[in-house]
């Protein structure tokens, strides 16, 4: 039960990090979930992420997989309610104000502020998926090319997720 809501409480707090999307809680999100709880081995985290890739819906439903590996369903639905809820009301009560406040100057240059910090952050979950799943010369090359595909904007990137996923599993 102590591990329940440990668990609970640390996806609480992982989504007040959320600046920028949820790509930019996943090194901290990493840390706790692998290296400081053992929920997950970083393998499984990057399985889950990816798998979070396919589903329709945002791609921090990583949380649902970890809460389900660790706890059951009862652990997803735990896991997937803290991740959402808190960032859900902030931005239901703030979004009405926000447009208000909008025009003042100080709000762009807040909103100006906070571009770079949302792209660092997404940069460096970026980086931390990409240090946990990029291990031999056959995830980096399925890397480069689903990026190369992905820029060019002519692929759907669930249909990248999935032929890289086949690939993958074909190549090894």
């Amino acid at each position: 039960m102590s591990d329940l809501l440990l668990m609970t409480w640390t996806f609480l707090w992982l989504s007040l990090l959320c600046v920028g999307g949820g790509l930019g809680v996943i090194p901290e999100m990493q840390r706790q979930v692998v290296a400081n709880h053992q929920w997950v081995t970083a393998r499984e985290f990057v399985d889950g992420y990816t798998l979070a890739q396919l589903t329709p819906g945002p791609t921090m439903l990583v949380v649902a997989f970890v809460g389900y590996r660790v706890h059951g369903v009862l652990g997803a639905v735990l896991a997937t309610v803290a991740m959402f809820l808190p960032t859900s009301v902030i931005v239901v009560l703030v979004a009405e104000q926000w447009q208000r406040l909008r025009a003042h100057r100080w709000a762009a240059a807040a909103e100006r502020a906070l571009l770079p910090i949302g792209i660092g952050l997404s940069t460096a979950g970026v980086y931390t998926l990409a240090r946990s799943a990029l291990h031999d010369v056959t995830t980096v090359v399925l890397a480069l090319a689903a990026g190369l595909v992905l820029y060019h904007g002519r692929v759907p990137a669930m249909l990248v997720v999935v032929l890289g996923g086949v690939a993958g599993w074909l190549l090894t």
